[in-house]
């Protein structure tokens, strides 16, 4: 069952969301790009600040704060309602039809054809600086795992911020830098 604590727009949060029994959809860099896009824009479009990212094969994690203005439930919640339509019409237009037949195949609700992720998402306060390092290290070092074996190292796996925290390069879209925060230390409650 997905966690959700009481949303306060001075904490950053820790949020998981997963593809619909976990299929593994964003393999193909076209549909990966549809999620950075996604996340891109809700930065810079001032929705969230996005700290720390990493897109895996079925899910993504994503360290990130959101205003009262946006709070998170309806941050992520429009994030996955619109990589959905995205992602369809994608594969529609790649003529991708067994993977189209399987989300298809996943859906169980009426009045949709297709169904990309998991209702719901998990998220957990940052409560101290120690609990977001060790999110962030869970977060970039997941593509290293060995269930995964996506990448030898952090820094070389394409779809996350590691290269920004690790070798101060940019990653592939920017994030803001949670190292600015610990000026005024606002992590969470």
């Amino acid at each position: 069952m997905p966690v959700r604590p009481e949303f306060n727009p001075e904490y950053l949060y820790f949020i998981t969301t997963t593809a619909e029994k976990h299929f593994h959809i964003f393999r193909r860099e076209s549909i990966i790009r549809i999620l950075l896009d996604s996340l891109h824009f809700l930065r810079t479009s001032k929705r969230m600040e996005l700290f720390c990212f990493v897109i895996m094969p079925n899910h993504i994690h994503l360290i990130g704060r959101f205003s009262h203005e946006h709070p998170m439930s309806d941050m992520v919640r429009d994030f996955k309602q619109h990589t959905a339509r995205q992602i369809i019409r994608q594969l529609m237009a790649e003529e991708k039809n067994e993977r189209l037949g399987i989300l298809e195949k996943l859906n169980k609700h009426k009045g949709q054809q297709y169904k990309v992720w998991e209702d719901g998402f998990d998220a957990r306060d940052v409560f101290t600086p120690e609990f977001l390092w060790q999110k962030m290290e869970y977060i970039h070092y997941n593509p290293c795992h060995t269930k995964w074996n996506l990448a030898t190292s952090p820094e070389t796996y394409p779809w996350s911020s590691a290269r920004f925290y690790m070798l101060d390069k940019p990653s592939v879209i920017p994030v803001d830098d949670v190292r600015n925060l610990f000026i005024n230390c606002s992590c969470g409650g």
